[in-house]
């Protein structure tokens, strides 16, 4: 059996800085990832906002809790947005090239939402480099890192962390990987809603017994270009592109939830870059990229908008350390930690700023790397029999998926698939009320009796993509459930969150709504920040 201090489940920007930060501590850290390396997601889109033009972050803080609906928890966006520009200066010293101002310092935008200029960001090249430059980090300080990697259960005794069963999908076996602290990082479930990929890490959290927070709550970007999948960086109009409709008027809104209502109730929704001037340089490989798609060149033509949902704003609760709490902020479960997409960490209420998806994953998974680092050199490994016991138990519940086919009766995963995005897609079409969240808890329901009985074609561990889709598929009723339970408990209108039966702001419901997987629903209090901020 192996033994780390510190697993790290995850790829992204949020999975690397707290394997590095972990590791440049003393401890000896692993990093797992579902899929193959370098597949870190979408995180840095929109680059990262920090007031480096500014006094203080005064206004960044005021902008993210407006923005946030007043749903976020004060004094963690306080410590976040304090902690930007070290953030900044990190990946600048690591080697990310940000765009720079006249003054040979990186040039802030002034983002949707956002007061003042404060984003910054390197064009279409945030994510790739932002990417590598964190990958170096975690090579730079002794990080193992493995792909192809699934999580299949967190084993824990008593609410306290003992390790890991994972499906080691290179040399096909079951492994028990015993750990003192376990960092989930993989991201949200923003893919139930678009056929991709899901973070692992928050379903297992929450089988585990962990109670995930503000799961109602799933944010859109305007930016989808239509009729693919390709998203654009909001930034882009920082570089000169107008948002407009196919008359030429100009389309403006105070924030990303408003903008895309505007989207919504507009006919033939446009960007128009041709007048960006030689900050087009900055932006010519979407532009290559969208061209290669649609055959539309962005040089000469506009290119059509839709509202795309991007980011899931619900997850693990976790405190300013980035510990994921249980029932109350008092309580630890003990050695689990989150970052990134798949924390709820209060910095993103009911709402959400440019830049601040990737602030969150950079300072969550550095708060949550240097706390477990320290929090387990103190600690020695527990229960390695529960270990054992788990690992055998998962071997047997996949030898049972190629038991009992019958002729008559065999269901795959594809079908369920398609019925979960189904739901999923017309969960998040539009404003809904209660009795339709009821129906589609029943379907849910149905589904996931369904997948009980799924027979398993691929018997070899290897590369079995089978498995990993029947993982997949599970997980995201159960999220999807808690996300449409949670929806049932907020009778208001709130942000991304809308009810047709409840169109209004509910001062009564300034708190947070937990689920867990006993369809238990709880709530937990907002932080408030200090008197004299």
């Amino acid at each position: 059996m192996e033994a780390w201090d510190i697993l790290v489940i995850g790829d992204g920007p949020a999975a690397l800085r707290s394997a590095a930060v972990s590791a440049k501590n003393g401890a000896k850290t692993l990093l797992i990832s579902p899929a193959a390396l370098g597949s870190g997601g979408s995180t840095a889109l929109d680059g990262l906002a920090t007031s480096i033009q500014e006094m203080n972050n005064r206004g960044h803080r005021e902008d993210t809790i407006k923005s946030g609906y007043f749903l976020c928890d004060q004094d963690i966006v306080t410590v976040k947005t304090n902690m930007a520009i070290d953030e900044m200066n990190h990946l600048e010293k690591a080697g990310v090239v940000f765009s720079r101002d006249a003054k040979g310092l990186p040039l802030t935008k002034k983002g949707i939402g956002h007061s003042s200029p404060r984003v910054v960001d390197a064009g279409d090249a945030s994510v790739r480099d932002v990417q590598q430059v964190l990958e170096e980090q975690c090579m730079k300080h002794g990080v193992v890192r493995r792909g192809d990697q699934l999580p299949v259960l967190l084993v824990s005794t008593k609410q306290k962390v003992d390790g890991v069963i994972t499906l080691d999908m290179v040399n096909g076996r079951f492994i028990a990987i015993q750990t003192k602290a376990i960092i989930i990082a993989d991201g949200g479930f923003e893919g139930v809603f678009n056929g991709n990929s899901i973070g692992f890490g928050m379903d297992l959290a929450m089988q585990a017994g962990l109670p995930l927070r503000n799961m109602e709550f799933i944010g859109r970007t305007p930016f989808g270009v239509a009729d693919t999948k390709l998203t654009l960086s909001s930034n882009m109009l920082g570089y000169g592109a107008d948002l407009c409709d196919e008359s030429g008027n100009e389309l403006v809104a105070d924030n990303l939830v408003e903008l895309c209502h505007v989207i919504s109730d507009t006919s033939g929704a446009v960007v128009d870059c041709r007048d960006m001037g030689d900050d087009k340089v900055w932006w010519q490989s979407a532009f290559r990229t969208v061209k290669s798609s649609t055959g539309v060149d962005m040089n000469k033509y506009t290119i059509g908008l839709e509202n795309r949902i991007n980011q899931t704003l619900g997850g693990i609760a976790t405190d300013e350390f980035g510990r994921a709490v249980i029932g109350s902020w008092s309580r630890w479960f003990t050695g689990l930690y989150a970052a990134g997409d798949a924390a709820c960490s209060g910095l993103n209420g009911a709402g959400t700023l440019p830049g601040n998806r990737l602030l969150d994953a950079l300072t969550g998974g550095s708060s949550a790397g240097e706390h477990a680092a320290k929090w387990s050199s103190k600690q020695s490994f527990s229960n390695t029999k529960n270990l054992l016991e788990s690992l055998e138990s998962c071997k047997a519940n996949f030898t049972a998926k190629f038991d009992g086919e019958s002729v008559d009766m065999v269901q795959r995963v594809g079908a369920l698939d398609l019925k979960l995005l189904d739901i999923a897609t017309k969960y998040t079409a539009g404003p809904n009320d209660a009795s339709e969240l009821s129906k589609y808890l029943h379907q849910l329901e149905e589904a996931e009796i369904s997948a009980e009985g799924i027979f398993l074609d691929q018997q070899s561990l290897i590369g079995n993509t089978n498995y990993s889709s029947l993982l997949r598929v599970q997980g995201g009723i159960r999220l999807l459930k808690a996300s449409i339970r949670s929806s049932l408990a907020r009778n208001e209108s709130r942000g991304v969150h809308q009810r047709k039966d409840f169109p209004e702001e509910n001062p009564e419901l300034l708190h947070h709504i937990t689920v867990d997987n006993m369809d238990n629903v709880g709530t937990l209090a907002l932080r408030k920040g200090q008197k004299d901020n």
